[in-house]
């Protein structure tokens, strides 16, 4: 098999590169330099431009068999400052590899996210219509749109909140900045009213390489077992890696000058669990496995 991940210095990417077998032979497509920590067997290429239908005329160079798109602008706040470039990275980009996709009969794994939903509910299956409340969302939601009319074989995993560190040392992790806080000896606010259902990154990047070698198609929540506010999952973090938990203080959010987020973006993972093989785990258990992990490097 011949596989493409696209924002391969982001971090579910890094934990996708790290587990990916020998015998897949694997591509990352990124606007950065290769990472020093990356697998030997995984072949690097940089495209140092936003120029989408130079990303789609890669795919067709390739030819892969499946593509795991994960790049995406995923800054909230900074898609409400910028929503055009948001638009175009989160869209545009992602109409133009489906695109190459198609004319190869590739299946396109697209990864999402879990608030896509206004979080009025909770613990959302695949079946709820997603309600977006900022423009990050509503990005998601049109690549959702556009995925799932795709004339090939098509995935939308739509991932919860994603706990560990950057696997390859690059990309965006709360947790490697809630421990970098925590040994400065600094505070870390964290909403008490803001749910999520936290999955490790370990477990994520199982998860999608198994759809990638697997015929389910349609709409994934890849989520964590434990409904949790944020601040109970940095307690619970905490503890499990030995960190002063005094330093976590709740607070309640309500900051007007961010981007609106859902309260309560929860998800089931009641589909994923009976389809796939990969396990998947509480807070604690997850947390354990990411340290896990780290240590065996």
């Amino acid at each position: 098999m011949k596989l493409i991940i696209t924002g391969g210095s982001g971090f579910v990417a890094g934990s996708i590169l790290r587990q990916i077998p020998h015998e897949i032979e694997a591509y990352a497509l990124s606007r950065q330099d290769k990472p020093e920590a990356l697998p030997e067997h995984i072949q690097w290429i940089k495209v140092a431009t936003d120029d989408k239908e130079t990303w789609a005329d890669i795919i067709l160079r390739i030819q892969p068999n499946v593509i795991i798109h994960t790049s995406a602008m995923a800054d909230v706040d900074e898609c409400e400052k910028q929503p055009d470039f948001a638009w175009e990275v989160n869209v545009g980009l992602t109409r133009a590899l489906l695109k190459s996709a198609e004319k190869l009969s590739c299946r396109f794994i697209y990864c999402s996210t879990d608030t896509v939903f206004d979080g009025k509910k909770g613990m959302y299956t695949e079946n709820d219509v997603p309600l977006p409340l900022n423009h990050y969302a509503k990005t998601k939601v049109q690549a959702e749109n556009d995925v799932s009319q795709a004339k090939t074989s098509w995935v939308i995993a739509r991932l919860s909140l994603v706990m560990g560190f950057p696997i390859l040392g690059v990309g965006n992790s709360f947790l490697a900045r809630m421990q970098k806080r925590i040994e400065e000896g600094k505070s870390v606010p964290m909403p008490e009213d803001e749910f999520r259902t936290p999955i490790d990154v370990i477990t994520v990047g199982k998860a999608l390489i198994e759809l990638a070698q697997n015929t389910f198609e349609g709409v994934i929540h890849l989520a964590g077992n434990d409904r949790s506010s944020r601040y109970n999952m940095a307690k619970i973090i905490a503890r499990e890696m030995n960190w002063d938990e005094t330093l976590i203080h709740p607070y309640i959010i309500t900051d007007s000058l961010r981007a609106p987020r859902p309260k309560d973006a929860s998800l089931s993972n009641a589909l994923a669990k009976s389809i796939l093989r990969t396990p998947f785990y509480g807070i604690a258990d997850g947390i354990r496995l990411v340290k896990n992990f780290t240590t065996k490097g």
